[in-house]
Formats: C-alpha cells, structure tokens, sequence
C-alpha cells in the first residue's frame, strides 16, 4: 500500500488484526517520508510487520481510477486489462455494466 494509506492504519478498525494476519508492504508517496508512518504506527502491536520498500514511482492511485470511471474516462494502462474488465463487467466505480442500457 501507499506511505498515506499506512500513515491510517491506526484509524482502521483492528489495525493490529491486520498486522498480527498479514505483512504490510509500503511504498512511498509524494509528502510521506519513511519516518513519519514509523512515527505514526510505532504504537500498534505488530508494528514490526509494516516493510518499506522502493520501487519506481508511478502515480497511479485507487482514488484516481475510481474517479476516471465515475467520469467515464478509460483506466486502460493504469490497471491491468482484466481489471478494467472486471470493473465494467460489475459496474464498480460507477461505471455502466456491460450489456446495461
């Protein structure tokens, strides 16, 4: 997930649930350094379990192709094929299901 997404697990309902089931790999976002999600998420029982890692940016959020479908403007490069396809097959997003008039 995002530094901003790991920057609220202690908002979440049972953060430490979470952790105690899964390891959270976290990478970075523009305005959320390394050091501040640490800060926040120190506090959590299994905090241990958050893993930072680098990789290339690409700016590409769940908040942004939810709104490009709601708008009705293709996600194709953003996500992989058979997402795009799954998400207008169910009609997620907002977006027309397939065969819906």
């Amino acid at each position: 997930m995002g530094a901003d997404q790991a920057a609220s697990l202690p908002s979440w309902r049972e953060p430490e649930e979470v952790l105690s089931l899964a390891t959270i790999g976290v990478v970075p976002r523009t305005g959320w350094h390394r050091e501040e999600v640490t800060i926040r998420l120190v506090k959590l029982k299994g905090a241990a379990r958050v893993v930072f890692f680098d990789m290339p940016r690409i700016d590409v959020s769940a908040s942004l192709v939810r709104h490009r479908v709601a708008d009705g403007k293709p996600i194709r490069y953003l996500v992989p094929d058979a997402v795009a396809e799954l998400v207008l097959q169910r009609g997620l997003y907002g977006a027309s299901p397939v065969g819906a008039e």
